[in-house]
C-alpha cells in the first residue's frame, strides 16, 4: 500500500467522522436495502415511457450484469488485492445494524467492528470478505449514471452526484482504498458507455421505438 493511500483512508475512515454520516454513508453504502425504491422507479420508468422505458431499463440491467458480473468479478479474482478491513488494524468496519427485510436496515442505527488481520502470510484468501479491486458498488452505480446520462441526460447528471456518494462511502465504511475509486469510476464509465451505445444499434435495427 501506498503512504498516501493509508492516510487518505484514515482521514475519510476514523477522522472526517459524525453520527449522521456514519449512518448516511452506511444507508447509502447498503444497495439491497433500496431494493423497494429501485423497483418502484423501473416499473414508473415503464409506464410512462413504453417501450423507451422498457428499453432503458434492459439496458441499465445489462450495464450492471456487465460490470458486476464480468468485468468487476474478473478484475478481483485476477488482482486479488485485499480490503483494508483485512489488512490493516485501526480501520473501522462500519454496517447499518441487521434487520429483515432489508429495507428495514434503513430504520437501524450504524454500527461499527475494529478490523482484524487476515490477508497476512500464510492466511486462507478465503477468510477475506471479498477482494479490493475495483470497487463492484462504484463500478455499477456509475455505469448506471452513464446509461441515463445516455438517454436521459438530466436524471444521469443527478445519479453521478449520488454515484459519487456511494464510491465516497465505500472508503468511509472501510470496504475500500481510496485508491481503488477512481479506476473503478473510469471503468464503470466504459462499460455504461459501451453498453448504451450497443443497445441504441441494436434498438434502432430491430426495434420499433
Amino acid at each position: 500500500m501506498n503512504e498516501w493511500d493509508l492516510s487518505l483512508l484514515f482521514l475519510i475512515n476514523r477522522e472526517w467522522t459524525n453520527p449522521f454520516l456514519d449512518w448516511f454513508m452506511c444507508a447509502i453504502s447498503t444497495i439491497s436495502a433500496w431494493t423497494p425504491v429501485i423497483a418502484v422507479l423501473v416499473l414508473l420508468a415503464i409506464w410512462r415511457h413504453g417501450k423507451r422505458g422498457l428499453l432503458l431499463v434492459g439496458c441499465l440491467i445489462l450495464a450492471v450484469v456487465v460490470s458486476d458480473s464480468l468485468v468487476s468479478y474478473s478484475l478481483k479474482k485476477t488482482v486479488k488485492r485485499p480490503r483494508p478491513t483485512d489488512s490493516v488494524l485501526g480501520v473501522k468496519v462500519r454496517s447499518l445494524a441487521r434487520a429483515k427485510p432489508d429495507f428495514m436496515r434503513l430504520f437501524q442505527p450504524s454500527v461499527w467492528r475494529p478490523s482484524a488481520i487476515k490477508s497476512s502470510p500464510g492466511s486462507p484468501v478465503s477468510s477475506r470478505v471479498g477482494n479490493s479491486f475495483p470497487s463492484s458498488h462504484t463500478m455499477n452505480m456509475f455505469a448506471v449514471a452513464t446509461v441515463l446520462a445516455f438517454y436521459r441526460r438530466r436524471y444521469g447528471w443527478w445519479m453521478y452526484g449520488i454515484a459519487a456518494l456511494v464510491s465516497y462511502s465505500r472508503v468511509y465504511v472501510g470496504s475500500h482504498w481510496p485508491s481503488d475509486i477512481p479506476p473503478s469510476m473510469g471503468l464503470g464509465l466504459l462499460v455504461g458507455l459501451a453498453v448504451a451505445v450497443l443497445m441504441q444499434k441494436l434498438s434502432r435495427r430491430w426495434l420499433v421505438v
